[in-house]
């Protein structure tokens, strides 16, 4: 996907070498137009080098051979502007044409992403406020300014958002929005059984499958609820959520959601037992029983493939198995009831976490589809295949 990023004059600037690395790493043509005032603080040299394609300042510039700046307003997918300064911010709203950035803008009819920097009393004066209102009275899209260390030193709004969150951004507006009027609820993370208030019984999931499962499905235009256990990884900007620690905390939250949605992925891994009885006070070392008796965690995912909440409701599940990954896959689908399972091998060090996923996926009608790679592709995967059944 071909993207135009302008870089405005500030000291954010830093901020925009690490944005158009990763949208050069993610496979897109990343054509930077910098502001005059733009080179006293990043060289034309440094965008040059990390996305391997001439940089623009002024009109007669011609990355793309004559008239370029007509070019890139044509063909581009996305224009994202991170540092927006003030003035470059009256200069688009005002319509003028005086450099580069300013003059593909005018001629764009693809979105426009604008990340704000300045001082918070700029990002407050009224002036500043009317130009910014203008701007997303013609489809500009902003995200931020927020909170934090300026660059006089003081502390206020009007800190530019990090690269990793206009990245995801992004992500999200160069999305086909083929999920849109849909409603997903996912589940993700681990649960915690406790003994005692400073014991529990758990397992090492992160979260990372089921938060990027919830990602994909936002970008995608979906309506998300995310019913999470303890998380190691953030939660996606621009989904519902429901924090909960145990199992039966998370079936309780999973079926006050689950006939308000047209699709349900399992992804957490619920604790298989929980301890019978729980001590309010800490047990000591030398008194704590070798033996703890435990009983069975409900099935949540069972339940839900033998109560469907919804008629037509599509519900995926995850297994983890450590060996006989699709055999033990094909017998979990049969026996839960749901329309696609994703089984991964797992073990020590190995499925959980951040990693791979290596897999596969198993649906109701009999297909397998391998899932090998990292947990973002495993999720578009997952989610084309929660398309198809829409379909059929």
């Amino acid at each position: 996907m071909r993207l135009v990023l302008g870089v405005g004059a500030g000291i954010a600037a830093y901020k925009s070498c690490e944005l158009a690395s990763r949208l050069t790493q993610d496979g897109h043509e990343v054509f930077i137009c910098l502001t005059r005032e733009a080179t006293r603080f990043v060289s034309p040299r440094t965008f040059a080098a990390l996305t391997h394609r001439p940089v623009s300042v002024e009109v007669g510039d011609e990355p793309l051979g004559p008239i370029s700046h007509v070019t890139l307003a044509r063909t581009a997918a996305l224009m994202v502007v991170a540092p927006a300064t003030a003035d470059l911010i009256a200069r688009m709203a005002e319509g003028r044409a005086d450099d580069m950035l300013t003059a593909v803008y005018l001629g764009l009819r693809a979105p426009v992403l604008l990340a704000p920097a300045m001082e918070a009393e700029m990002w407050s004066h009224p002036a500043v406020k009317r130009h910014v209102e203008r701007l997303r009275a013609d489809g500009v899209v902003f995200i931020g300014p927020e909170e934090g260390r300026l660059a006089s030193g003081l502390a206020g709004r009007g800190r530019m958002s990090e690269a990793a969150r206009i990245h995801d951004r992004i992500e999200w507006l160069a999305t086909p929005k083929t999920l849109a009027g849909r409603s997903l609820l996912i589940t993700a993370g681990p649960t915690r059984e406790f003994f005692d208030p400073v014991r529990f019984l758990s397992n090492p999931s992160s979260g990372s499958m089921g938060t990027a499962v919830a990602k994909a499905a936002r970008n995608r235009g979906a309506r998300v609820t995310l019913v999470h256990g303890p998380l190691s990884v953030p939660v996606p900007d621009g989904v519902d959520t429901v924090a909960v620690t145990s199992a039966l905390e998370m079936e309780a939250a999973v079926f006050r959601c689950a006939s308000d949605v047209d699709v349900i992925i399992a992804t957490a891994a619920v604790s298989d037992w929980r301890p019978k009885t729980r001590q309010s006070e800490k047990v000591k070392k030398q008194e704590t029983a070798m033996h703890w008796e435990m009983v069975p965690n409900p099935d949540i995912l069972a339940r839900l493939g033998h109560e469907r909440a919804r008629p037509g409701q599509i519900l995926v599940g995850f297994a983890a198995e450590t060996s006989d990954v699709a055999e033990r896959g094909r017998e979990k689908l049969r026996q839960k009831g749901v329309d696609l399972l994703l089984a991964n091998q797992v073990g020590y060090e190995r499925g959980f976490g951040p990693g791979d996923v290596q897999g596969v996926l198993l649906s109701r009608t009999g297909t397998e589809e391998p899932v090998v790679g990292d947990k973002t592709a495993a999720a578009q995967i997952l989610l084309d295949a929660v398309e198809r059944l829409f379909t059929t």
